[in-house]
This record gives structure tokens, sequence and C-alpha cells, in this order.
């Protein structure tokens, strides 16, 4: 017969297990229920069956022991953990050498030590090195408040806070009080002397912690001085002595700012030139003494005769240099910067009576220059400058002249073709220019120099005054350079005579964020500046998030600027 009826072979099960016993049929039915998956619907049919099965009163040990293991298994996976339990015992008890049930209950056991055991301590999310990427970008101020959280990110935010350390050798007279002079004459000497006192003792704990705490002084990457410009009473000389103790611990120091007069500065670098001989950035700014004469209400200020550092010390290995001074000459720092010629990366030299020393300086080195100072007749700082400055990307320029340069960029760009492949920032003012000299095309070849650079991301183009601006050539024109300049970010720009507010706002790149707008003279400003700034709100670029409008004067009102859209 070829037909197959599927329900002859359940008649044939039914048909045979109905001439077995109940010991025989549980039997049967305990080894075909090892075939099925204790999960979903097959376990309510386990649990039937074995139910069954132990009802039965004559089942052998052996078999009850079958079933109690079979719904423990299924129970165990189900997650019925006191069922488990139980069908274990009950197994032992009818069959006490049954190796399965045994097995199964030792693993039962060590499970519930596990779960009743203590919680292990919960490993950190983030790694410490993770937490230091994050903690790199916050502010000092927000490092300053997680000191004070019970967490990992406590201790990094103190190492990354303490990389940078300001010691303060003095008080407000030693820093951005120093111009101050208001603080003479309204009764606020005892506010001073407490701050001095302040500034004291904070800076010998801190030089006391480097010198007890090796390991909390090889955090510090950053050190900066601020010194009076006198040492009154002494109390300069006792503090020196304890940074010559704590300087030899500060192994990682690499960068050193210093901002005091002469008697500060001198032994300062003595020290630094003995414990720290291998540097990477030194930045000083020596202040002058100024005397304050009050005569009714006049207040004029006096330079002392004492002149800037006059730097005879060997540090050979520095990559950042910045000095900011008056008086003297630039040969004090000629020898200086000829020392460390192969090596030096950054220059910032600022004094307004200095004629940068070129030979002493590698310009194709140079990353980043930056000088405030003099270009006198017949100079060729701008040409050396735009022929050698090959890895240049920031570029600042602030100078007073004797003489005309405009063919330095034209006769450079001739020459050489596109120049300074990598500026990213450009800064270039001029403060004075000889009455004697006139150079028309200085501005507009600059305009030249900077079209189409799409890499700028910052500029600064300003001329002082109008005299300056006729002589020099800012005019309308310059600002014609503005629209191809498709990637700045941040500018500070003169405004001409001869340009139209309407027009000028629409020739700002629309990329700009940061705009800055020196206001020499505006016609009718002196009366009402509110018409000016109607004319150039219709274009200003709707991203942008800084307007700084300085010499926007006299102002009646200032809602009357954010009425007429500043800031929007």
């Amino acid at each position: 017969m070829d037909v197959f009826n599927p329900k002859i072979l359940d008649a044939s099960i039914r048909d045979v297990s109905s001439c077995l016993t109940d010991n025989q049929k549980a039997d049967l039915l305990l080894y075909a229920m090892r075939s099925l998956h204790p999960e979903g619907p097959s376990r309510t049919i386990i649990e039937n069956a074995v139910q069954s099965c132990l009802l039965i009163s004559t089942l052998s040990p052996e078999n009850t022991a079958k079933a109690r293991i079979l719904r423990a298994r299924a129970r165990l996976t189900a997650g019925s953990h006191f069922g488990v339990q139980d069908d274990l015992q009950a197994a032992l008890v009818a069959e006490p050498d049954n190796p399965e049930a045994k097995a199964l209950l030792h693993q039962r056991s060590v499970t519930v030590e596990k779960l009743l055991s203590p919680l292990p301590v919960r490993k950190e999310r983030f790694s410490i090195e993770i937490w230091r990427e994050i903690a790199l970008y916050l502010p000092r101020h927000d490092l300053k408040a997680l000191l004070f959280i019970p967490h990992t990110i406590s201790r990094v935010a103190s190492q990354i806070l303490f990389r940078k350390l300001d010691l303060h050798f003095g008080g407000i007279d030693a820093e951005e009080g120093r111009n101050d002079v208001w603080m003479h004459h309204t009764g606020e000497v005892g506010f001073a002397k407490d701050e001095d006192a302040r500034h004291a003792q904070r800076s010998a704990d801190i030089l006391t912690r480097i010198i007890v705490d090796p390991k909390f002084a090889t955090a510090v990457r950053t050190l900066r001085i601020y010194a009076p410009i006198r040492d009154r009473e002494g109390a300069l000389a006792f503090q020196i002595g304890m940074l010559t103790n704590a300087l030899p611990n500060l192994m990682n120091l690499r960068n050193v700012h210093i901002s005091a007069g002469v008697e500060a500065i001198i032994p300062v670098l003595r020290v630094l030139q003995t414990c720290t001989p291998r540097l990477c950035g030194l930045s000083i700014e020596s202040v002058i003494l100024r005397v304050v004469i009050s005569v009714g209400m006049l207040t004029p200020n006096f330079s002392s005769p004492d002149g800037p550092t006059d730097l005879q010390f060997e540090f050979k290995h520095l990559a950042h240099f910045s000095y900011c001074t008056s008086g003297g000459t630039a040969n004090q720092v000629q020898a200086f910067l000829a020392q460390n010629r192969d090596f030096l990366r950054t220059v910032y030299i600022d004094n307004p009576n200095w004629v940068f020393p070129t030979n002493s300086v590698s310009i194709r080195n140079l990353t980043h220059f930056h000088f405030t100072g003099h270009v006198p007749l017949n100079n060729q700082l701008f040409a050396d400058i735009l022929a050698n400055g090959r890895q240049m990307e920031s570029l600042s320029l602030c100078c007073s002249l004797d003489g005309v340069t405009s063919q330095q960029f034209r006769a450079t760009h001739r020459t050489y073709g596109p120049v300074l492949p990598f500026l990213r920032h450009f800064s270039f003012s001029i403060t004075a220019v000889h009455r004697r000299v006139s150079d028309r095309d200085l501005f507009p070849a600059i305009a030249e120099f900077l079209r189409g650079r799409q890499q700028l991301r910052s500029l600064v183009l300003t001329a002082h005054d109008e005299s300056v601006q006729r002589a020099v050539g800012f005019d309308a024109a310059v600002w014609g350079v503005l629209p191809s300049l498709v990637n700045l970010r941040n500018l500070k720009i003169a405004y001409p005579l001869d340009l139209s507010p309407g027009l000028a706002s629409w020739l700002i790149p629309r990329t700009l964020l940061a705009f800055s707008l020196t206001l020499d003279h505006i016609p009718s400003s002196s009366r009402d500046p509110v018409p000016f700034l109607e004319q150039l709100r219709p274009g200003i670029p709707p991203t942008m998030r800084y307007i700084g409008l300085p010499d926007l004067l006299p102002l009646r009102n200032v809602s009357a600027v954010v009425g007429h859209g500043f800031p929007m």
C-alpha cells in the first residue's frame, strides 16, 4: 500500500502503550520528553507530563528522580529558582546517588552564592584618558568647580588646572593695577596692602607645595610670574629665594612668562638660566616705572630713566619668545635672538621705538610673527618676510613708517608669485607716517597680496587717523578685497572717508562671525551716529555673533545702538 496515514503511527503508539505497565508508561514518557525544548509551549507539556508521572503510587525511585530532574531543568530555563531547588532535593531523596541531580544542585548553589555575594566595584564607564580629553576643553573656572566632585574627573581636573601656575610676588600694583592711577587717590591704599598680603601668602603656599611634593611639581608646564616694579621692603628677595628652591623640582616646565620691573626680571632670569636651561617658551613684559604727579585735576605720567631688561642670558633652545617693553634699542635682544636662531618658531616683539633685527632671526623657520615697532627708510623688513616666510601661519605688523614700502609687496609678488601659502591670520596696522612720506599704493598692494586667500581666517587692516589713511592709500578700494576672502571668520578694519555705509556692510564676507570697525571719522558722527547705523545694518551677515564699534562717540544713549540692530 503506497498511501500512508500519519494517524496510523499515533494509533500504533497508543496500542503499544496500552500493553505496558504504569512504570513502563512513565519510563517511555520521560524518555520522549527529553527530546522537547523546555521553552514556550513545551514547558506546560513537560509540567503536566511530570505531574502525571508523580501521581503513580508504584513509580520507581529511578523514574521519580528522572521526572524531578526533567522538571527542574525546565523550571531553571524559565527562571523559577525556588521550584528548581525543591525538585533537585526531592530527586536526591528518591535516589541519593543520582549524579545528575548532584551536579545540578551544586551548580545551583554556586549561582545562589554569586547572587548573594557583595556586588563587585563597578568599573568606570570612561577611562582616565577619556576624562582627560574631555577636561582639556573646559575653561579654568569649570575645572575649579570639578575639584569638589568625588569622582575620577576631580583628580584629572587638578592635574590640568595646575599645568599653568600663576605666582604673584605683589598685589594689584604688580599687574593690571599698574595703570590704575586712581587707586592712589581714592583711599584704596589699605585695599592694595590686603591684596599684597593675600597674593604673597598664596604664592608662598604654592612654592611650598612645589618644594615638598615632587609629584605635584611634575604636573606644571607653564609658570607665570608677576612681580612689583620696585622691591618694597625687601620682600621680593625672599620670594625669589623660595622660587630658587622650587624651580629644580619643575622637571616638566616648558613655558615661563614674567611681568615685572627690571629689578625683578634680572634675578628671576638668572634662576631660570641655572635651573631650567631647556625652556621652550619665554615671555617677558618689562614694565617701566611711571611717576605720577597730581596737579589739581591733571595727573601726568612720566617714565623713569630705567630702560628695558638687558638679556645677557643663555637659553639656547627656545621655540617661542615674546618681549614687550619700551625705550632702549633692539641691540639688547639681538644677541638673545641670534642664539636661538635655529629653534625659534614664534617671535613677538613689542616696542614702538625698535627696528626689528632681521639678521638675528631665521624667518624661514617662523610660523608666528608679531612686531610692533618702527620701519626706517630703506628697511627691507616686509620684503624679507614675504620672500622667506614659507611656513608663516600668523603675521602681525603694527608699525610707524619713515619710507615707501609698497614696492616690497609689489616686487615680491612679481618675483615669487603667491607668497606665504599657509597664512591664516594677518594683521597690518600703521600708527604713524613721516610727514614727508606719501605711499598711496601701500594698502592697495596689500589688498592684492590678500586677494583670493581661501585659508585666511582672521584679518586686521587699520590706519589710525585721516592723515595716515591718505598717506598710505587706505580708501574704499581696500574694502573691495573682502568679498574674495570666502572663509574669513574675524575682521577688524578701519572705515575710510569715501565709503558708503550701505555698501560697506554688503562687502563684508558672509562667513564672518566677529566684526570690529574703527571709526576715526564718520560724517555727522559728532552729532548723531544713528543714521550711520541705519545704513550699515541691512547688509550685516545674519550669522554675525559679535560687532565692535569702539570709536562710535559720542553716544548719548546706548539703547540707540541696540534699537537699530546691534546686537542682533
